[in-house]
């Protein structure tokens, strides 16, 4: 059902330090929709099983199929392809790609309402000038890598040949950990500038940008007896590392509890796009399963876009007679910045904001309908191919690439089921309500709804702000080399 609660009243203004909630903003990386117990998982996620029974669960909400174009409209409130950002790809190494200036991220505004803001984790939203990094776009401090993935323990990364280390302190590459389990660092620096800033009196705006459960599949340090029966041995070590993050977010809790700052605590979990599945042994094949939703990261099927998101917090923010409950309002990314904004009780700068997305928080608090009822699920290429767009039920996918597979991979035993064989793939037409799984294609027999789809996306393509993807190349300042084997900024 469709959940209600009042939001108790709160002084926000930002001379009243005491009264600003903290707010903890989280991302989990290649999150799967079946990746958690709460959805049928055989991952042990104990964590976060209980927690969704204190959450409003975001059940129709959308994320982009690959982690920079969603990152980019989570730190912003805009979609992607208003700002360049829908790169089939995502950001490589020695890309020029970046949010935009004249945008502002969601750190940028904390600081100006009078936050210490902090980040952990993964960024990849542009490096190429320390102008683009976190610490240059609103983040007092930053442990974490510049790119789209490292190593677990060595915190390289490889494009092609081309090795290079990423892994940061501020401005500063950091190489007092190498050899370490890095969610140990993130817990570790999260726990240092979350105290100081508590210490400070200050509220705290905490980018928790997870590693886990990205590629590479590396062995975590400690190793859940829950995950000896999963199979293949890829998935095994998945759940292993699902099952460590799913400790982590515990621990983090738990540290927010101690230092007394829960109960004035919003909280806000989501995944960058659908789980990777094992569709293939090479780079970038994982284990992940989306069950029942079709294929997963980098397809525009539903297993690629729809998210796992949970809003929570703590009983001052968040009355507890209204937890365990789900939303089923059509959302998207690009609506957390506005969400969070008005939760947090800054509603009055929304508008100067000119976000694409919208908030929720009314809709969730006074049990209305979502502010939605259409989401550009991705568009690019003027809207001619790899281009999805959703309205109401009605779910329409453009162009000859859907992604780098098709399918659907169940939880126990792992495996993949084929999807039904299309002769018409280039144009993909669902009716979610009838068919949330996408099992038929009627785009052949609703011809009408296509072309107003397509008018849809025409109109998003002819929007003031669209732009193609900014250019992704490698640039040869940017190689490793140059920059004492590091992955730096290369540009003033």
């Amino acid at each position: 059902m469709i959940m209600m609660f009042t939001l108790l009243t709160l002084s926000l203004s930002t001379t009243v330090v005491s009264n600003q909630p903290h707010i903890l903003y989280m991302v989990v990386d290649d999150l799967g929709w079946t990746d958690v117990g709460f959805h049928g998982s055989n991952f042990p996620t104990p964590v976060l099983d209980k927690l969704v029974t204190e959450s409003v669960e975001m059940s129709k909400y959308y994320v982009q199929p690959s982690c920079s174009p969603t990152r980019s409209s989570l730190m912003t409130g805009r979609y992607p392809f208003n700002m360049g950002m829908q790169h089939l790809t995502t950001i490589i190494p020695g890309s020029t790609a970046h949010i935009p200036l004249d945008v502002k991220t969601i750190a940028e505004v904390m600081k100006e309402q009078g936050y210490e803001t902090h980040m952990v984790g993964k960024w990849h939203l542009g490096y190429a000038s320390w102008k683009y990094t976190p610490i240059g776009r609103g983040f007092d401090t930053f442990t974490g890598y510049l790119g789209g993935m490292i190593d677990y323990y060595n915190r390289t990364m490889n494009a092609g040949d081309i090795v290079g280390y990423d892994f940061w302190h501020n401005t500063a590459a950091d190489y007092t950990h190498d050899g370490s389990y890095t969610l140990t660092d993130y817990m570790t620096d999260s726990e240092a500038a979350l105290r100081k800033t508590v210490a400070a009196g200050k509220p705290s705006f905490l980018y928790f940008a997870h590693q886990n459960i990205h590629i590479p599949i590396d062995v975590p340090p400690t190793t859940s007896p829950k995950c000896e029966s999963v199979s293949p041995d890829r998935r095994k070590t998945l759940c292993d590392m699902m099952s460590v993050l799913d400790s982590a977010i515990g621990e983090t809790l738990q540290l927010y509890k101690d230092l007394g700052i829960w109960n004035n605590t919003l909280m806000i979990i989501t995944t960058d796009n659908g789980g990777m599945t094992y569709y293939q042994d090479a780079f970038p094949g994982s284990a992940s399963s989306n069950w029942p939703l079709r294929a997963g990261k980098t397809t525009l099927f539903e297993g690629g876009v729809k998210g796992v998101c949970l809003l929570t917090g703590g009983d001052n923010v968040f009355p507890s007679n209204i937890r365990n409950l789900k939303y089923f309002g059509m959302a998207h990314a690009a609506d957390l910045m506005p969400t969070i904004l008005t939760a947090a009780g800054m509603s009055d700068i929304v508008p100067s904001l000119e976000f694409d997305g919208v908030s929720h928080w009314e809709s969730i608090t006074k049990n209305l309908t979502s502010p939605r009822s259409e989401v550009p699920v991705n568009i690019v290429y003027s809207g001619l191919n790899y281009t999805s767009i959703i309205n109401n039920d009605m779910k329409l996918i453009v162009g000859k690439v859907q992604g780098a597979y098709d399918g659907y991979w169940t939880v126990s035993p792992y495996k993949e089921i084929p999807a039904p064989f299309d002769p018409h793939n280039t144009t993909r037409l669902f009716n979610l309500s009838a068919d949330p799984n996408e099992y038929h294609n009627i785009a052949e027999s609703h011809p009408e709804i296509v072309e107003f789809l397509k008018q849809r996306i025409e109109s998003y393509v002819k929007g003031k702000r669209y732009s193609e993807p900014s250019d992704n190349g490698f640039h040869p300042a940017a190689a490793p080399r140059l920059h004492n084997g590091t992955w730096a900024p290369f540009l003033p």
